[in-house]
């Protein structure tokens, strides 16, 4: 669809399976701070995605919420279009999706096969864009959802390159998530080769606010989730991967965190967040939007603020 205005700033939480309440005051914050979305975890092992989306609405006025990101395989895509449908029954058009593959987890604790995720994710789309037009939520029997579904917003994320063309080609944005700056441009190169969605980058930088170390925790993931190729210029061989993986599916990232090599954490982590230079870098990948994690609800305004200066700057 490809039709969401340019210049926006999200904020993704990163707060350790928060509550509902958390959910709400971070909402609250990022609304006052001037964000234009906030995505909220959906993850199996901590408190459900929708629920939280629901308290971040109730407790706002015009900020746009959904989970960043959910996977297409605990739910049935019908499942999802209905959780989609009610909350934007009570909520209107505030309501946003994130889709990607889900975490390592899903395979090592969930047992979930995650090769197909790419074909998973355009059905999804393919599914609320029909529902958004009006269309039947089964084509074969005819059978509607009976709670009506509005176009919703969608933001693809994913280091795999059928993910990337697939948000290239389908989604209103891709999200550039905590992706190493060695690869970046290749990164890009990928989703282009799909299509022009609208970039959204989220560069991880440090202000101050915990940024560093809890850069560490994201970069377990990264080293999962990298290219054969960037694996092997980081020097992580297939053993040092599998016990990153073992630790990640035992107890969570930061459970992960000493088996990530310094330089790996160098090379995702931004070293220098002056607005003037990044803005240089986003205008070059051809960004058009940012994002912030929230590591704390307090660092919300400061990491708005620093987004909007960065954007000003491209």
């Amino acid at each position: 669809m490809n039709t969401a205005k340019a210049g926006q700033v999200g904020v993704t939480c990163h707060l350790l399976n928060p509550t509902l309440d958390e959910a709400a005051a971070l909402a609250r914050e990022s609304e006052a701070a001037g964000a234009d979305w906030l995505g909220l975890p959906d993850a199996f092992w901590w408190r459900d995605t929708w629920l939280l989306v629901s308290a971040a609405l109730e407790a706002t006025e015009h900020i746009a919420v959904g989970p960043m990101v959910t996977n297409p395989f605990l739910r049935h895509p019908f499942q999802t279009a209905a959780a989609v449908a009610t909350v934007q029954d009570r909520y209107g058009e505030r309501v946003l999706l994130g889709l990607a593959a889900g975490g390592s987890e899903l395979g090592g604790a969930a047992g979930v096969d995650r090769r197909d995720a790419a074909e998973r994710i355009d059905e999804l789309i393919t599914l609320f864009r029909r529902l958004g037009a009006g269309g039947p939520l089964d084509e074969a029997s005819g059978r509607s959802l009976e709670v009506p579904v509005r176009p919703v917003e969608i933001t693809v994320a994913g280091r795999g390159s059928k993910i990337l063309r697939v948000g290239g080609r389908a989604a209103d944005h891709v999200l550039l998530w905590a992706i190493p700056d060695s690869d970046l441009d290749r990164i890009v190169g990928v989703v282009r080769s799909g299509g022009d969605a609208p970039l959204t980058w989220a560069p991880l930088v440090d202000l101050g606010d915990e940024g560093r170390e809890r850069a560490r925790v994201i970069a377990a993931y990264g080293v999962l989730n990298a290219s054969k190729a960037l694996r092997a210029s980081w020097g992580v061989d297939d053993e040092h991967l599998a016990a990153v993986r073992a630790a990640l599916v035992r107890g969570g990232a930061s459970n992960a965190v000493s088996l990530v090599p310094d330089h790996v954490l160098d090379d995702i982590l931004v070293p220098d967040p002056d607005p003037k230079a990044l803005g240089a870098r986003a205008r070059s990948i051809g960004a058009t939007d940012m994002a912030v994690p929230a590591f704390s609800i307090e660092s919300v305004p400061d990491r708005v603020a620093w987004a909007r200066s960065v954007l000003a700057s491209r």
